[in-house]
């Protein structure tokens, strides 16, 4: 009693008190500080200006693309519009929406489309035109050298072409890892992990893989979210086929699994309620 008569807390305001600061301290002890934010050596305030440079996708062995040609014969039209073109398969593709409610779907998956299929000689086989080289041109390129053909026998052809099954793969620490097509062949690597509905609390932002296949050869190349200096990088702009890897935080994952280092916050908890009501007691 005299060790008491001589404390701080001698009342139950201070018993209040300290409960308060034990609580704040055992919650504090078990936070770990992660770093959040994207391109945080950014300077504040103002416009930041730069150049883009984007990398047109070339076509390669394996790629399906859709195939428009008109001109201003009908019969030459209807060459194209027949059952010449085979069925191919596109791959399946997860399309981002808003937030599902709980339970529900968030992933869809593409027809199949008609369209002409590059084969293992980086050839298209078209109608009337026969095998035409395609690999490693870009689809303006392509789209002029098939004019050129078609102008030959047709006047005045249109020509577009697109691909159908341009896609890239997001995997690891992601809302929602999976392949997306991406209609429009332009793609960088933060929208892609938009399509993925963002990174988790536990993925490293310094440190995202992007692995690439070209011509037989794989690259692998780590980029850093938190340096402004991503902009540079020539994997920051993906291509078909590109694979996004999003390492995890193994300590913070590892806690989060077993929970072993969190199960003695019961206990401390209720030793610390112990405590204030032992000492509410003493100081009545």
């Amino acid at each position: 009693m005299k060790i008491l008569e001589n404390a701080p807390f001698k009342s139950r305001e201070g018993v209040c008190g300290l409960l308060i600061f034990l609580s704040v301290f055992v919650a504090s002890s078990c936070s770990t500080n992660r770093n959040l934010v994207y391109f945080n050596n950014l300077p504040p305030g103002g416009d930041t200006a730069q150049i883009v440079n984007k990398m047109s996708a070339k076509i390669e062995k394996g790629d399906v693309l859709g195939i428009s040609i008109m001109t201003l014969s009908p019969e030459y039209n209807q060459l194209f519009s027949t059952g010449a073109v085979p069925q191919v398969p596109v791959a399946t593709a997860t399309v981002p929406t808003a937030a599902p409610a709980a339970g529900t779907s968030t992933s869809s998956t593409e027809p199949m489309r008609n369209g002409y299929l590059v084969d293992e000689n980086g050839q298209v086989n078209l109608p009337v035109l026969g095998k035409v080289d395609v690999l490693g041109l870009t689809r303006q390129e392509a789209q002029d050298k098939i004019t050129v053909e078609v102008a030959k026998t047709a006047k005045t052809p249109i020509v577009n072409i697109r691909f159908l099954n341009y896609k890239v793969t997001v995997i690891g620490e992601v809302t929602r890892p999976g392949s997306f097509n991406v209609p429009d062949e332009r793609v960088n690597v933060l929208e892609a992990l938009g399509m993925a509905g963002d990174l988790t609390p536990y993925a490293i932002r310094e440190n995202i893989l992007v692995i690439r296949e070209k011509n037989g050869t794989r690259t692998m190349q780590r980029i850093n979210l938190a340096d402004k200096n991503v902009f540079n990088s020539p994997y920051f702009y993906l291509q078909q086929n590109d694979v996004v890897y999003v390492q995890p935080e193994n300590n913070l994952k590892a806690k989060q699994a077993d929970g072993s280092n969190y199960r003695w916050i019961p206990i401390a908890t209720a030793g610390i309620s112990a405590i204030a009501v032992i000492l509410a007691t003493l100081l009545r």
